[in-house]
């Protein structure tokens, strides 16, 4: 019972937390604009905006298939082996500069641990990069919609912007 408990406070922080993130979230993000909207980080820049060829888009398509599949299986391992080292992940303005960042105080706590799975509810291309919007639900029944923009590079994440859709 208190691991439910646990569990539904954490989602709960998540909920507040994103809710409470100003609109400023950077250099290059929009904060609360339509998906299409949404510029390369500072680190994409000369190069990022040009849309991949066919077959980079389809490995970056796979790249994310996996990821998300990772985590819809608790797979911890998985979903860090889809993650570059020096991965960089805003969601709604909170910044996670590395993949141990990433996974130790995101991924993992408001995640894994919170029996989330993710459902695909669309996908298209912005530039180089890959919008997949998602239904999340936490083992506790809570539910969200947000997408998270992918920059893929070599066959890993690079960097991932997310948004309240």
């Amino acid at each position: 019972m208190m691991i439910r408990a646990g569990r539904m406070a954490v989602v709960v922080s998540v909920a507040l937390a994103l809710a409470a993130c100003s609109s400023d979230d950077g250099p290059g993000h929009a904060a609360s604009a339509p998906p299409a909207s949404v510029a390369p980080s500072p680190r994409t820049s000369g190069g990022g905006s040009t849309a991949p060829a066919g077959a980079d888009r389809a490995e970056a398509e796979r790249v994310v298939r996996r990821f998300t599949d990772a985590l819809n299986a608790g797979d911890e391992d998985g979903a860090r082996e889809s993650l570059a080292e020096d991965a960089r992940f805003d969601s709604v303005g909170r910044i996670y500069p590395s993949r141990d960042d990433i996974m130790n105080d995101f991924l993992i706590p408001e995640v894994l641990q919170a029996n989330g799975g993710y459902r695909v509810v669309g996908e298209r291309w912005n530039g180089g990069r890959y919008i997949v919007d998602y239904e999340f639900t936490t083992g506790g029944g809570g539910r969200e919609r947000f997408y998270y923009d992918y920059l893929i590079r070599d066959g890993l994440i690079r960097d991932v912007v997310g948004r309240y859709s």
